[in-house]
């Protein structure tokens, strides 16, 4: 039953203040009713209870309308891509659809020719992906990834698909559905005249409809740790040996290394490896920093001496092969002189002006480790600053050159992809000239804007057009007509034009 509704909370009041017992309220009907009898006996109010349990209702009503909401987004998601598909030039300029794509100006004013050549459908996708990255300021590829999702389990599991849209199910178990089903043969498979494919279709069908039935019954009644259990075991009731084989080598090819900034200095490295190999690094990093620890100096945890491990193994230190990837890091002056002379240089102006130093890709570093990196990493783009203004004050002069200077000016004013919604850094991005090269645009900072590859794309290839307002604010307008900017970082004060 789902709680109480507003008379019977008037009762309940109603009831209290006559001091009668149950009256009313006191409905056989009611499945709290024996909770309240021992809440009463235990001294409780009658009117307390009931605030009680219509906040766990509004509670329990919130999941169900958020699952609800959630699948009417997916499902739009699903019908604009859908649309955009069926009617491409929605999106495309008519050069797009009608001729093989063409040079555009000089050759960073073009995305290289490299990679398969993008077809109608894909641009398509990709515009109403950016479009709706513009609106949601969601990543393009969460887009993309949540329409698939909701198309796919629309066609492929429809009664999973109704309790999901009826609030029952939620997001996160629509996606264990989904990988249950990864890479098990579907009818359109088999698509043809002949009795076997017709036969093999039909499997394949009656499979889907089974692990359709079977989690459609459990998602919203079990724990969400418990559907996972039973999806993969129902899955491999329905594999066949070679499926499994053939499951294990798709997800393989998946394999990857990701990094997500934290909190704090901090970062999550993640390892998408196989669980052989994932066994293997486990085993090694235990026991080189039970190793470690067993030193009578070693004053670490077993925690930190695994992370430790682990960093030194990746990176190489101490070895020949250690990494020599440039990262930039942006230090204000007043930070590479100590804490001392910045108190100093702060507290003559009577304002405490310091700003924290800057790892790109990541955000705010502590002061002690803005300077060690300064100092001693070789592999650090180092780009100090002035303390007020935070104008560049002086480059790396054996790496000075025009172009590299505007790139990692650009990245401080921006630090990604300006297109809103992307999450691309910057070090993914081209240097797009907004008037193009061949139109008279000229390459000087007021013209340059990091775009990442795929947006690029699309501003050349799909009705997306792209302007820079005096203040560096970037604009990105859709075919549909949306507007959306990119404002430079507004913690940092920068003179009109850039310094080289």
């Amino acid at each position: 039953m789902w709680g109480i509704d507003e008379r019977a909370a008037q009762a309940s009041w109603r009831a209290d203040e006559r001091g009668d017992p149950e009256s009313e309220w006191a409905s056989p009907e009611w499945e709290s009713l024996d909770a309240w009898r021992a809440a009463a006996a235990a001294g409780g109010s009658r009117a307390v209870f009931a605030e009680l349990q219509a906040n766990l209702d509004a509670a329990e009503g919130a999941q169900l309308q958020s699952n609800r909401q959630f699948a009417a987004q997916l499902d739009a998601f699903r019908r604009a891509f859908a649309l955009a598909d069926a009617h491409p030039e929605l999106y495309l300029t008519a050069e797009t659809l009608t001729s093989e794509p063409r040079p555009v100006g000089a050759e960073r004013e073009r995305p290289p020719a490299r990679g398969p050549r993008l077809d109608v459908a894909e641009l398509a996708a990709r515009s109403v992906a950016a479009e709706l990255s513009m609106r949601l300021l969601l990543p393009a590829a969460t887009i993309r990834s949540r329409a698939f999702e909701a198309a796919r389990c629309h066609d492929l599991l429809p009664r999973l698909w109704a309790r999901f849209r009826d609030g029952l199910a939620a997001y996160a178990e629509l996606r264990v559905a989904l990988d249950a089903i990864a890479g098990l043969p579907l009818p359109a498979d088999f698509r043809g005249a002949s009795a076997e494919q017709r036969a093999a279709a039909q499997a394949a069908a009656e499979r889907l409809a089974a692990l359709d039935d079977e989690l459609s019954e459990l998602a919203g009644t079990v724990p969400r740790a418990r559907f996972r259990r039973r999806a993969r075991l129902l899955r491999a009731k329905l594999d066949q040996p070679d499926e499994v084989a053939a499951r294990h080598a798709r997800a393989l090819a998946q394999r990857r290394l990701t990094v997500e900034s934290a909190d704090d200095g901090m970062a999550w490295v993640t390892l998408y490896v196989s669980a052989v190999d994932a066994a293997r690094i486990r085993a090694r990093v235990g026991a080189t920093a039970t190793e470690h620890s067993g030193r009578p100096d070693e004053a670490r945890t077993l925690d930190q001496l695994r992370a430790d491990v682990a960093t030194a193994l990746l990176t190489g230190d101490g070895t020949p092969t250690a990494v020599r990837t440039e990262i930039l890091v942006t230090i204000p002056a007043l930070t590479l002189v100590g804490a001392a002379g910045a108190a100093g240089a702060a507290g003559a102006l009577d304002a405490p002006l310091a700003r924290p130093a800057e790892l790109e890709g990541h955000g705010p570093i502590d002061d002690d480790t803005a300077r060690r990196l300064f100092a001693e990493a070789p592999t650090f783009l180092r780009l100090a600053t002035d303390p007020f203004t935070s104008a560049p004050l002086a480059l790396d002069r054996t790496r000075y050159r025009v172009t590299a200077a505007q790139r990692r000016w650009l990245a401080q004013q921006y630090e990604g992809c300006t297109r809103p919604g992307c999450t691309s850094p910057v070090t993914a991005t081209d240097l797009d000239h907004l008037t193009a090269w061949a139109h008279g645009g000229t390459t000087d900072v007021d013209n340059l804007a990091p775009t990442c590859r795929t947006d690029h794309t699309l501003k050349h290839r799909a009705r997306f057009s792209v302007t820079r307002s005096a203040d560096g604010t970037i604009s990105w307008r859709s075919p549909s007509g949306h507007l959306a900017r990119t404002e430079p970082i507004p913690a940092r004060s920068y003179p009109d034009r850039a310094p080289f």
